[in-house]
C-alpha cells in the first residue's frame, strides 16, 4: 500500500504542476489582454446628386470612431482632408479656436488648424477628452456641397490621432464622389 501512496502523491504532484503550469498561462495571456488598445474609424454617407448644373449636389456624412479595445484613448483629434481637386466644401458642428461660441456648441468639435485652408480640418472635440471602452465618438452630421459641373471628382479622407496612436488610424473607408452632366444631346 505504501508504494500506491507514493504513485497517488506523485501523480497528485504531477497534476499540480501542470494546473500552475496551465494558470500561469493564463494570467501571461490575460495580463496581454489587460492593455489591449484597439479602435476603427470609419465614414457613413448619404448622397444627394444633381442632375443638373444649376442644382446643388451634397453628401450628409459622420466620421466614427470606435474604442473596441479596453483601454480609453485620450485626447482624440482627427484630420479630415479633401483632395486637391475637389470641388467639394465642408460644412458641420466645428468652430475656430478664436470663436467664443465653442463652450457652447454641445457634440461640436475646434478647428486646430488654418481655416484658410479649405482642404485640411484638424478638429478636436470640445466637451470629450477621452474614448472610453466600447464608447463611438462621432463628428456627426457633416455636409459635403458642390456645383456640379461638366465632369467633377473628389475624395475624403479620415484620420484618428491621441495619446495611444500618435501616428494616427486610418478610416477603414473614404468618401469618393465623381461624376458627369449630361447635356441632354444625345450622340
Amino acid at each position: 500500500m505504501n508504494s500506491g501512496s507514493i504513485d497517488i502523491e506523485s501523480k497528485l504532484m504531477e497534476y499540480h504542476q501542470s494546473t500552475q503550469f496551465h494558470l500561469n498561462e493564463l494570467k501571461e495571456a490575460l495580463l496581454q489582454r489587460v492593455h489591449r488598445l484597439d479602435c476603427i474609424t470609419y465614414f457613413t454617407y448619404a448622397l444627394h446628386l444633381a442632375h443638373d448644373a444649376t442644382e446643388e449636389s451634397f453628401c450628409l456624412g459622420s466620421f466614427h470612431i470606435q474604442n473596441i479595445g479596453n483601454q480609453p484613448l485620450t485626447n482624440p483629434f482627427i484630420h479630415i482632408i479633401l483632395s486637391q481637386d475637389a470641388p467639394f466644401s465642408l460644412h458641420g458642428k466645428f468652430v475656430n479656436t478664436q470663436t467664443s461660441l465653442s463652450t457652447r456648441l454641445t457634440g461640436g468639435w475646434e478647428r486646430m488648424n488654418d481655416r484658410s485652408n479649405r482642404f485640411e480640418f484638424h478638429l478636436r472635440p470640445i466637451d470629450k477628452t477621452s474614448i472610453q471602452p466600447g464608447e463611438t465618438l462621432l463628428f456627426s452630421n457633416f455636409q459635403l456641397d458642390w456645383q456640379p459641373s461638366n465632369s467633377y471628382f473628389g475624395s475624403m479622407t479620415g484620420i484618428l490621432f491621441c495619446d495611444q496612436y500618435p501616428d494616427g488610424v486610418a478610416a477603414l473607408n473614404s468618401i469618393n464622389i465623381n461624376g458627369t452632366l449630361s447635356t441632354g444631346e444625345e450622340v
